[in-house]
Formats: structure tokens, sequence, C-alpha cells
């Protein structure tokens, strides 16, 4: 096969070079390879011999301004990272707590025994080193901004008290494992489960209001007015290099008050039953008719690539030979591909159009897997320079979605994104020198086609991995376009790859073509 791309480009200066050269690749580089690609679609007779075309790309890369936000739904994040290639990852954790009902219970204070009060997590996953220990802290959330009905951005955090209430000091992997909890006579046992012993001075605070009927404790907002929510931070100081995700709906997130009730007479005065347990749910039980007393959540995800390796290359509008991408709140690829206009006009059937990513070789596959985005996905930037789908015509980007109704008054349609249709999954190909090296190849087929037909006009491309996707309407009537399908986790996933000039690695359209 040519090589038809450029050498690397040692400044900015070279740009129009760089175009130069690819009207030359046009002209002098259309027959890389013979194919039958979808030949077993055509008769023998009329079989088009299929030529690959390679053509350069442009590529820098730039921070999110992210507006991103997650619901109560969905995994939270909460960890310590620190990546030399990305930098620092901070991911806290906000949630409210709440009594199944009011008034919460029917005793006085003196009838009951605090033993403990201890705060579960239900794990589900980590993204970093399992095995490292990793610590978090709990405080009391003292901002009144923090508040139901809110779906809070994830650059948005909350002030605490700034007093602990507890801590915890972990393994990942040691939360797969089943444990046994013994209370005197009760055992029972545990997994898949962060539990966060608290103050006990606290927790009797807590089981006092809890029970005393005399506090006038019969309402979501009194009750907030004491406790509107917990924090849960990452300690820095034991760096644990990992984030971990919780489900806060899920039945195992509570707070835990353990607690004895004294028998009553004739006897002793000091004798109390055995254990029991009163729940703080972050979420009430659907089968609570008070569906509005929902519980606050936020997940602040903060991100620090100061003295990491790609901050030198972020946010600097200038065509490199290194690009990053960094799950959300992270980091996006600007792509130009100027070539492609030189193909207006030309009498081509494409069968394929794709935008092929190459990772960086920096270790065993393995290895590297485990740091991957599980999905990118490629947008355009429209005039505004805001995310935008990338324009063709053909329902196969969209998909209505009928799980939500159509308001004919406004004439308003919700559909959602095919993420497989323009976005990719890695899959390996083997380099010069016999390793496995991850890549992403990105659907544009019908885009450069319309390109080609005089139908469209090229657009900068953005890559990135997004949580959802989000952008304006294409259409010129009110039409909601957004993807309710979870794309990535929160801060999960990372990948430097090769950008345009890069020597090995380039990043590059590649076009599987015929002649009309």
């Amino acid at each position: 096969m040519m090589n038809c791309f450029s050498k690397e480009m040692k400044s900015n200066t070279k740009t129009i070079l760089f175009i130069f050269i690819s009207v030359f690749i046009l002209n002098s580089c259309t027959k890389l390879d013979t194919t039958t690609l979808g030949g077993d679609l055509i008769p023998g007779s009329d079989r088009l011999a299929t030529d690959t075309l390679l053509l350069p790309v442009l590529t820098s890369s730039f921070t999110n301004n992210d507006t991103t936000v997650i619901s109560n739904d969905e995994f939270n994040a909460i960890g310590y990272l620190n990546d030399p290639v990305f930098g620092t990852t901070t991911a806290t954790a906000y949630a409210q707590f709440l009594p199944l009902g009011y008034p919460m219970y029917p005793k006085v204070k003196d009838s009951l025994e605090l033993d403990s009060v201890v705060l579960s997590l239900s794990y589900f996953s980590s993204y970093g080193d399992t095995n490292a220990l990793s610590k978090v802290n709990v405080y009391e959330i003292t901002d009144t901004s923090f508040k139901r009905g809110v779906r809070f951005p994830v650059t948005r955090g909350f002030k605490d008290n700034a007093q602990l209430l507890g801590t915890k000091t972990f393994k990942a992997t040691d939360l797969r494992k089943p444990y046994q909890i013994a209370r005197n006579k009760d055992t029972f046992t545990v997994v898949n489960q962060l539990r966060i012993t608290l103050d006990p001075v606290w927790g009797r605070k807590l089981l006092d209001k809890r029970i005393d009927t005399s506090s006038s404790i019969n309402e979501d907002s009194v009750f907030k007015a004491f406790l509107n929510g917990l924090t849960i931070v990452p300690d820095s100081t034991l760096s644990g290099n990992a984030i971990h995700y919780f489900g806060l709906i899920d039945t195992a997130t509570k707070i835990n008050l353990y607690y004895r009730a004294r028998r009553a007479a004739p006897a002793s005065p000091a004798s109390f039953d055995t254990l029991s347990t009163l729940f703080f749910f972050f979420n009430q039980p659907s089968t609570n008719a008070n569906l509005d007393r929902v519980s606050a959540s936020a997940n602040k995800v903060h991100r620090n690539h100061t003295g990491s390796i790609a901050a030198p290359f972020l946010n600097n509008n200038t065509p490199s030979s290194l690009a990053f991408i960094q799950t959300a709140p992270g980091t996006s690829v600007r792509i130009k591909a100027p070539a492609l206009t030189g193909l207006t006009g030309q009498r081509y059937i494409i069968h394929r159009a794709e935008i092929v990513v190459r990772q960086i070789f920096q270790g065993p596959a393995t290895l590297e897997r485990q740091l991957l985005p599980p999905l990118v996905h490629l947008f355009t930037f429209d005039n505004a320079g805001n995310n935008a789908p990338i324009p063709f015509d053909s329902t196969a980007y969209f998909a209505p979605d009928f799980s939500r109704p159509v308001n004919f008054s406004r004439f308003t349609y919700n559909y959602n994104i095919n993420e497989v249709y323009t976005g990719a999954r890695p899959s390996t190909f083997i380099d010069i020198n016999n390793n496995t090296v991850y890549e992403y190849r990105l659907n544009i087929t019908r885009y450069v086609q319309n390109i080609i037909n005089g139908k469209a006009t090229l657009r900068d491309f953005k890559l990135e991995a997004p949580y959802y996707a989000n952008f304006t309407a294409p259409l010129g009537f009110d039409l909601n376009i957004s993807s309710t399908a979870i794309f990535n986790r929160i801060g999960d996933g990372r990948i430097q790859v090769g950008g345009g000039s890069h020597p090995t690695y380039p990043m590059f359209v590649r076009i599987y073509y015929s002649r009309q």
C-alpha cells in the first residue's frame, strides 16, 4: 500500500502546504488497494473494483465546558485518581437521606440505647487500580441550595460543615467479598457494600430526632433543616488511584441506626431487648404514595490537567501530533479534514468512509484496555460552535423515542441517537512492531457521499467520549433531538491517540469507493 500521508507538520505555517499535499493525494493515491467490498451483492458481470483512498487530517485537543448532569438513578462516582497522562480526577458524591414516614417513631429518648450508626453504599464497580487502598471521608452538607428537583452539573459542589462524621479505608476488591457482621445475637452477611461507621454522638442526635414526638419532625422540610444530606469525598492523601461507582437508589444505600429498646417492667431498668435497626433511605420506596419526597443528589467530578502530558496540548487550537480523549467532564478533539472538499464533483460511489483513530502504544493491550473509553462518538460543530449531528439525509442516525409522547401542540418529537452509527467501540490492529494497539473507526459514509454530490458542506468534526449526547436541533422547526442513552459513565475512560501528524499512529480518513 502506498503511503499517502504528508510529513509531520512543524508549525501552523504549514497548513497551506497541508492543503496542497491533500489535493496532490486526491490525484495520485486513488488506487491504494483493490478489493471487492460489497461484491457479493453485485452480479458477476457488473462488479466494480473498489479502491481505497487515505486522506490526512488536522487535530487539536481541548477541555470541554461541561454541563453534564447525572440523575440519582445512575451510578455515582467517588474516588481519587492520579493519571500522569491526563492529571488528577477527584469525584465527590452528595446525597439526602429521609425516613420512611412521619411521625418518625413513637418512642421517648430514654427508652432506647444507641449501638452504632453506619452509612452503607451499594457498590457496583471501579475504574483504575482496584487493589490499591482508597479512603473516603463523610461530612454533613450545610449548603441550602442542595435540594430535590434540581439536576446539578458535574462541575458543581456544595459546602459542608467540615466536621468529620466518619472515614473508611478500603480496597475495591474487598467490597466484592461477602462478610459477616455480628451484633450480639444478630449476624448478617453483606456483599458489594461500602460501610462507613459514623460518629456515635451524631448518631445519637439522629436517633433522638427520629424518635422524639416532641421535636415536631413531621415533614421533609423540618427534617432537612436538621439533616440536609451527606458528602462523601475522597481523601487524596491516600490516593488509591481509582474511581468507584455506587448506586444511590439501591436498597443497600442507607443510613443504618442500630439500637436497643428498654424492656418493660418488671425487667431490670438496665435490660434492653436485642438489636433493632432504623433506616434512612436515599430514596423512598416506590410503594410510598408521597412521590414528591425524593432525595436530592449530585456528583462533582473535578479534572486537573496541570503537570500532565496532555496539558501542553490542550486549548491552544494548534494542530498537533498528539490528541487526547477523556470521558466527561474531560477533553475532546477537533478534527479538520480539508481534503474532503477536493472530492466534490468526483464520480465516486462511497461504500465506506471512516475516520480512523489509533491509540499510541504504551504497553500491553490487556492493561491499556482497562483505561479505554467504552464508546467514542463523532459530532460536528455548527456555525455557533455548538455540538451538532453529522449532517446527512438518513434516518439511520436518529431513531424515534416511543417511550416519550409526541407533543403535537408544539410539534416536538423525541429521538434517540444511534450510538453505533457514528460512534465506535474499540477494536484492535497489529502495528509495524507487532504490538496490539486499539483503534476506533468512525462512520462518515453518507456525509462524504453528500459532500461529493454537492448536497452538504464540510464542517469540523468533534470527537469525544460523552456521557450523553446533547446538541442543537438540525431542522428548522421545533424538533427535540437528544439522547437518553448513557454512552459512558462519568469519569470512566481516557485514551491518548495519534493526531493528524503523528509519524507512527496518525489519525486519518479512509474511503472505500468505486468510480461511476
